[in-house]
């Protein structure tokens, strides 16, 4: 195992190293756009990928009192977190304004963990982000999971948040009339931002599966979506990003940070500080104290 260990670390590196640096990169270098740290991104899922195949845990990382496969199993998971953190970073750059990752926002009748929002408060966030991190590659006997495996479930969920969050303001006497006026006008705005592995093996994943689905959310309960897939190289040295076609409101994840920054900055007062949270006088009897829905990653 620590020769195994050894190993890895020589060629791929360490992830927790690599997050670490890669973080320290935007904030040092105040970078506000993912294209430019795109490669480190990469380079990290490729790192946490080649642990996963070779089922080993990084050394240092996670529970250490759990087996080796439970470790590595909630490591893995952690990407998603890793994920909102750095999309967080960017938009706190291009801001300058305090933007939280994975926070606790109340919704109508039950709180959730929401990506990342803004203002970083637990009432009335006026933009909200959900973040996901899909895709895995073959591991021992455990086949590769395609970009949309769980997507239904977390669709869902993404669904759920981001209408239930709307309805706090008015609570029980929000007049909804057409649905797509109420939910254009009604704060939070609310984006999608999805990360993706491709499957390059039998059944192969399609980049237009991914933007068909962001569409459709989009069309129906969001603002906007932004989508980053890549797949394995044909030579097997490391990930390329699998280019994006421009397709109405699905983009790339900069111009989903990029409205996002233009709705905060046209938000904030002249003093450079949010609006008031708006709370409702007669909120849910014991909803703040309902457990929030499980993270998935």
């Amino acid at each position: 195992m620590a020769d195994e260990l050894e190993r890895l670390e020589e060629e791929v590196g360490h992830p927790g190293d690599l997050l670490e640096a890669l973080v320290s990169r935007i904030t040092g270098e105040a970078i506000s756009q993912f294209s430019k740290i795109e490669a480190d991104w990469l380079s990290l899922m490729w790192c946490m990928d080649a642990y996963r195949v070779a089922g080993v845990a990084p050394r240092g990382m996670g529970t250490q009192t759990v087996s080796e496969g439970r470790r590595l199993a909630a490591i893995y998971r952690t990407k998603g977190n890793w994920f909102a953190t750095i999309i967080a970073a960017l938009l706190q750059n291009r801001t300058s304004q305090p933007i939280a990752a994975k926070g606790r926002v109340q919704g109508f009748s039950q709180p959730h963990q929401v990506d990342v929002a803004w203002p970083s408060r637990e009432h009335d966030p006026l933009v909200c982000i959900e973040t996901k991190v899909t895709g895995a590659p073959k591991y021992a006997d455990t086949p590769s999971r395609g970009a949309l495996a769980d997507y239904t479930s977390r669709r869902k969920e993404a669904k759920f948040a981001a209408t239930h969050v709307t309805l706090y303001r008015r609570q029980q006497e929000t007049a909804i009339d057409h649905w797509g006026v109420w939910r254009a006008q009604a704060p939070p705005k609310t984006y999608f931002m999805w990360a993706a592995r491709l499957r390059t093996d039998n059944p192969p994943d399609k980049v237009e599966s991914m933007i068909r689905e962001a569409q459709i959310l989009v069309d129906t309960y969001l603002e906007g979506a932004g989508i980053l897939a890549w797949r394995e190289r044909s030579d097997r040295s490391g990930y390329e990003v699998v280019p994006l076609p421009q397709r109405a409101m699905v983009t790339t994840l900069d111009d989903v940070i990029y409205r996002v920054a233009t709705e905060i900055k046209q938000a904030v007062g002249p003093q450079g500080t949010p609006p008031a949270p708006q709370v409702p006088e007669k909120p849910v009897e014991g909803a703040a104290d309902v457990a929030p829905d499980p993270s998935n990653e």
